[in-house]
């Protein structure tokens, strides 16, 4: 999942914003990562089954064990959580005034 730069700048405007109306650096980040989670579950809940299915279609009989899809769920789940985290948790360290009056870098 890539985002656009208008998302970044939007989503650290979000959690100014929230910082400014007495939210917790920790609230702020979490609220953040469960946003982002909610728009990249869909991912792995499509396209592990379609991937399957394409598979069977075109021949493959070798299923993968349902413990190797559901790590891979996990990972990707997780990795969309870190990759959102880290950025918005190194945002919420400063403090939210500062952040209100400057425009896009």
């Amino acid at each position: 999942m890539l985002l656009g730069w208008g998302t970044v700048v939007l989503a650290r405007h979000a959690l100014t914003v929230s910082r400014a109306l007495g939210a917790a650096p920790g609230e702020a980040v979490t609220a953040l990562c469960a946003a982002q989670l909610l728009s990249a579950a869909p991912g792995p809940a499509a396209g592990i089954p379609a991937g399957l299915g394409l598979s069977r279609l075109f021949g493959d009989t070798v299923t993968p064990p349902a413990s190797w899809l559901l790590t891979t769920a996990l990972v990707i789940l997780t990795a969309a959580g870190a990759l959102t985290a880290l950025p918005a948790w190194a945002h919420a360290r400063h403090p939210a005034g500062r952040a209100l009056n400057t425009g896009p870098a």
